[in-house]
């Protein structure tokens, strides 16, 4: 067991987590830590410390982050402390004790005013708080090791388990509700299957730290996502397209991902 590669999940209990315990089983060659945030709650340092010491991991994947758009903009505090205060300490004790952090981040980081996909290279320009925390973030990680790596997907979910888009689709369906889903928001739904997949052949591969892209290749509206989950489950229920209220918190209107980069 001493001799086994050892990672750390933080965030264990979020879909993301749950999928990487699911996959976990398939790579007994590592030993495996998955930490709920009642374990292991990454805005308490002594808490981080505690654990990094213990633990000595050669990887950490931080899953844990606050991602409720809508919230973020109520409890700014909140979402800076988990996403921007938290993922920098984080990382600067990952580097204390030679772990390689990958942290996961997101498409909202962009503001949507291009119209072809965006690569790593692009420069961030959130239009919303929870976009802003994840960009500062992503840059705080990056300045603690030139070995860490920031890695972001977009519009993620998990068909099995978890409060997502993908789910909420099918549950609505299969009730027979009708469906109102907005078209006017356009990015690249990604699976934690393929996630995961990824994150574990970055571990396997490991190439330069930095920035790196993992999302679905098809590029569509939420509209076109929910149309493509009736369709793979056979269900004919009312979906109704429909313009993003204004009342709404700011989103990018494009955010697909350019995942041309490869290792």
């Amino acid at each position: 067991m001493k001799n086994k590669p050892i990672i750390l999940v933080t965030g264990a209990a979020g879909q993301l987590g749950v999928s990487l315990q699911e996959e976990a089983k398939n790579h007994p060659h590592y030993q495996w830590h998955f930490y709920k945030r009642k374990d292991l709650d990454i805005t308490k340092p002594d808490e981080v410390e505690r654990v990094l010491e213990e633990l000595r991991p050669t990887f950490c994947i931080n899953t844990a982050a606050y991602t409720n758009v809508k919230q973020a903009e109520f409890e700014k505090q909140e979402a800076r402390l988990v996403n921007v205060t938290a993922a920098a300490h984080l990382a600067k004790i990952c580097a204390y004790y030679n772990t390689q952090l990958i942290h996961l981040s997101t498409d909202y980081v962009f503001d949507g005013a291009q119209a072809h996909p965006y690569t790593e290279d692009d420069r961030p320009q959130p239009v919303n708080h929870y976009g802003k925390t994840k960009a500062e973030g992503e840059a705080l990680v990056l300045a603690e090791s030139e070995n860490h790596y920031v890695v972001r997907t977009a519009w993620l979910y998990a068909s099995t388990h978890g409060h997502n888009f993908y789910r909420s689709i099918l549950n609505k369906a299969t009730a027979g509700e009708s469906l109102q889903v907005v078209n006017d928001q356009v990015g690249t739904p990604t699976s934690t299957t393929q996630l995961c997949a990824y994150l574990l052949r970055l571990i396997e591969k490991q190439p330069p730290g930095g920035i790196y892209h993992c999302a679905g290749e098809t590029i569509q509206s939420w509209y076109g996502f929910a149309k493509d989950i009736l369709k793979a489950h056979q269900l004919e229920v009312p979906l109704e397209e429909i313009r993003t209220p204004s009342t709404e918190v700011k989103r990018p209107r494009f955010s697909a991902l350019s995942t041309t980069k490869r290792f």
